[in-house]
């Protein structure tokens, strides 16, 4: 068995890569309006939607080990490569990107972009152990303190994936319950004695609010949570995390270089991983990392929708990402269709920085153009905020919020003008 880490990494990679001809600072974007071009994979191929179905089709073999359609990849350009290397690397993906194209080795792929594919897995698997070593030593010092900690998503939900390290993590989300106690009853979070704990033992501390703190050990970000959703966000948020208190029931997984953590149940995963993916879609920053997550999840066990998520938006959007993960990642799991969501969740996931109206975020310093494509994207959140959380939120409100936080750091008022 290998060692795992004892010292901080100092890891360098390549985000992106181009040739002469290619602009770097001009990433991939998709010119795509629904989902239909990207399904159907029959020539004559759309060149604008080449690098995601090249992409899709690999990240599918990553995560299924079925073999890629050959097809699609005779005869691809070096830009086509390019693109979809950073699309790949945008979506947090690449290193199961890589392991499907390790699966299919009569595709040719140029060396420039396989070697820095090569280390960006390289990056990932090490990362993980980073993970794992910074894991194992905060769960020693909670576990000598009488609390149990429990890590959701992330490192622990990577031992679903066929390769665990290279499913990449950001950062590290735990809940902490006192030891040998009912881990269901909210009575039990050590939420705030674990922030105590960490101050003690020198780890940097912030209070994030009502839903968690984040805790730097080692370089290493931990989201402490005192909720698992953002239960002020809605009345939905406050019901489904009462439901993740009941059945949180904890159990043991072993992480690969043998460290054992304790991880929610499947029931738990299921509106987790679910819920946490619709927050990014209201909210914007979805991606195709999240949809891998949930085809993981819903591959190995099916999907079955809890009777407290039953008639709501987490119902509907469960449906939607699971025949997102059907049409594109290779599971089977059948289940209504509501395409007009599907393909708007797409939609967003591929063009991140388009609106919906179809204003794209201007590369430019001109300050009506900011401010405009800022407006707009404010519109929109606030009317998904009022449709999946059933608020009565106004643009005029949210801008009020922003204004209020702003003032609290005058300085960063011009950013409103001059930063997207």
């Amino acid at each position: 068995m290998s060692h795992l880490p004892i010292n901080n990494l100092s890891i360098s990679y390549s985000p992106s890569i181009s040739n002469p001809k290619l602009n770097p600072n001009k990433p991939y974007v998709s010119k795509l309006v629904n989902v239909d071009s990207i399904t159907k994979i029959g020539e004559p191929v759309d060149k604008s939607t080449i690098p995601t179905k090249m992409m899709l089709n690999l990240l599918k073999s990553g995560l299924t080990g079925k073999p890629a359609n050959e097809k699609l990849f005779k005869g691809r350009s070096y830009e086509d490569w390019v693109n979809m290397y950073n699309l790949s690397h945008q979506n947090a993906v690449m290193p199961v990107v890589f392991d499907g194209l390790e699966k299919n080795p009569n595709i040719k792929i140029p060396e420039d972009v396989k070697t820095n594919m090569q280390i960006n897995k390289h990056f990932a698997r090490e990362y993980h152990g980073q993970q794992e070593w910074v894991l194992k030593k905060f769960t020693e010092m909670t576990s000598s303190n009488e609390v149990d900690t429990v890590q959701m998503k992330g490192i622990g939900f990577s031992m679903n994936y066929p390769n665990p390290t290279s499913r990449f993590g950001g950062d590290i989300d735990i809940y902490n319950y006192k030891h040998g106690t009912d881990p269901s009853d909210p009575k039990n979070n050590m939420s705030f004695e674990v922030d105590k704990l960490a101050k003690k033992y020198g780890m940097e501390y912030e209070d994030h609010g009502y839903k968690h703190s984040q805790i730097t050990y080692k370089k290493m970000p931990i989201e402490n949570h005192r909720n698992f959703l953002n239960v002020e966000s809605s009345p939905l948020a406050k019901k489904m995390n009462k439901y993740l208190y009941k059945v949180l029931k904890p159990t043991e997984e072993i992480l690969p270089h043998g460290t054992k953590i304790l991880v929610p149940s499947k029931e738990f995963n299921t509106v987790f991983i679910s819920f946490h993916a619709m927050q990014h879609y209201v909210g914007g920053g979805i991606n195709f990392h999240h949809l891998a997550d949930w085809a993981v999840h819903v591959n190995k066990h099916g999907l079955k929708v809890p009777e407290e998520a039953k008639g709501t938006k987490l119902e509907e959007f469960m449906y939607a990402f699971t025949n997102l993960a059907n049409k594109h990642l290779g599971t089977n799991v059948k289940v209504p269709e509501n395409k007009k969501l599907e393909d708007s969740i797409f939609n967003k996931i591929l063009n991140p920085n388009k609106t919906e109206s179809g204003l794209t975020k201007p590369n430019t310093k001109n300050p009506l153009k900011i401010f405009a494509y800022k407006y707009q994207s404010i519109i929109e959140r606030t009317a998904r905020q009022n449709e999946f959380w059933g608020t009565k939120n106004t643009v005029a409100g949210n801008i009020f919020k922003s204004f209020i936080q702003h003032l609290k750091n005058p300085k960063t008022f011009i950013n409103v003008f001059t930063k997207l």
